[in-house]
């Protein structure tokens, strides 16, 4: 049987009191109930529904020589507990066995009471006790924040050295890339330039070669003209002149692009201070265009439509690198053949870039996310979740807007907004650099 009505005090500390015996009851309840709000109960198990029911005391004491359940199994039943394993328990007991003590002790009790008990100390334990706990909660509130605040910090430094490391790996290719250019830029170079003049070698000699023809036509001679027009077909000398041309222009075009790419890459690896450049954006993309275009050629036509804009000002190779990163997110989306379509405009006092593709989509619960540093739907190995985070953070800088649109099984929409004042974004930038300095 339980008393389920408290029994209303002053203090807002709860205390259950478990005991069968209805002396040490009112003893315990005349001391205590003009402090305290009361519960009692008038056995083990009693106690146990009771806090089964919901119910969770400050500090519970506990007689242990009762009937059925005694005390030690009920301290027992309740440590084990984890909602109740932090209440503190004080026995109450006429037993007087350093053994017993000590038995109460180890199952978690915080104290012993004696019977007879003398009503100060019972005052005087319980509210030590109390405090204690409200001291160790108390700690527990400060452990808890410094360890969040820890973790919070933890993640932090992850990120920034995560980043270091992308931005150690970008530097180390751009110098990679620059090498590469530099060494593909040399022998390009003189491969071009043998081009030119063994086109100018051909050109003389089908001028000699057809010199030598008239000559020999001229001597009126049957029988060299007809071994002439033999070797000529044997040869196919007539095919060979008219397709030598064709094929030292399609070398001379091959030279031309590898030089764009070289140009592209350099650009692409130099290292760029935060001074703001005027740029034209149909350039940029034109080069970041022929930068991803391994990862573009073989999944998808790119449609191109461009609208006439003034130069803006921006950091061009940083604003390059949102681009690729786009542009290959965008050819990895198509499982197949599907089409990139890149667009610039003009809206209001913006320019927009929009670039989309006919891939996969992106998932809604994924589209929430897709900004933060690290998440990524990537398989494990093939993505660091940090490519369209820079690109946030580069827009961010360019006080730029990046949006996305995406359906799945149609395909994938960014678009790009980058101020067209001038003045503005000038300003703007110099008190990033102030605030970034201080």
């Amino acid at each position: 049987m339980v008393s389920l009505s408290p029994l209303q005090g002053p203090s807002t500390h709860q205390l259950l009191l478990v005991d069968d015996s209805a002396i040490n009851l009112d003893t315990l309840l005349a001391t205590l109930e003009n402090i305290y709000d009361l519960r009692v109960a008038i056995d083990g198990q009693s106690a146990l529904d009771l806090i089964d029911s919901g119910y969770l005391p400050d500090l519970i004491l506990l007689d242990i020589m009762m009937p059925d359940l005694d005390g030690y199994e009920v301290c027992r039943k309740l440590k084990a507990n984890e909602k109740t394993a932090d209440i503190p328990i004080i026995f109450i007991t006429a037993l007087d066995n350093d053994m017993d003590e000590t038995k109460g002790l180890e199952l978690g009790a915080v104290d012993y009471i004696s019977k007879p008990f003398n009503p100060e100390i019972v005052l005087r334990r319980v509210k030590t006790h109390l405090e204690l706990k409200q001291h160790q909660n108390h700690l527990q509130k400060l452990v808890n924040a410094q360890t969040q605040e820890l973790i919070e910090a933890y993640k932090d430094l992850k990120q920034i050295h995560d980043q270091m490391l992308q931005q150690e790996k970008m530097a180390s290719i751009g110098q990679l890339a620059a090498g590469v250019a530099h060494e593909i830029n040399n022998p390009a170079g003189f491969i071009g330039s043998n081009l030119n003049s063994l086109q100018k070698y051909i050109a003389k000699l089908n001028e000699g070669i057809a010199f030598m023809e008239q000559t020999l036509m001229a001597m009126n001679d049957p029988e060299t003209e007809t071994q002439l027009k033999k070797m000529k077909r044997k040869l196919k000398f007539d095919f060979i002149q008219e397709d030598i041309d064709d094929l030292i222009v399609e070398s001379k075009d091959g030279i031309d692009r590898i030089a764009l790419i070289v140009r592209n890459l350099k650009s692409f690896s130099r290292a760029e201070d935060d001074t703001l450049k005027l740029t034209d954006l149909q350039e940029c993309l034109e080069s970041s265009l022929s930068i991803a275009w391994n990862e573009i050629k073989y999944k998808a036509k790119v449609e191109k439509n461009y609208q006439e804009l003034p130069p803006i000002q921006c950091l061009p190779q940083q604003l390059s690198q949102v681009f690729v990163n786009l542009l290959v997110n965008a050819a990895q989306s198509i499982e197949d053949q599907g089409i990139i379509t890149v667009n610039i405009r003009q809206k209001e006092n913006w320019a927009v870039v929009e670039i989309c593709d006919t891939g996969s989509g992106i998932s809604p619960k994924n589209l929430e996310r897709i900004f933060e540093a690290f998440y990524t739907t990537k398989e494990v190995g093939k993505g660091t979740g940090l490519g369209l985070s820079i690109c946030h953070d580069i827009l961010q800088k360019h006080q730029g807007i990046i949006s996305v649109a995406s359906e799945i099984g149609k395909g994938t929409c960014f678009t790009i907004k980058l101020p067209m004042d001038h003045e503005e974004i000038n300003c703007k930038s110099s008190l990033l650099q102030k605030s970034s300095s201080s």
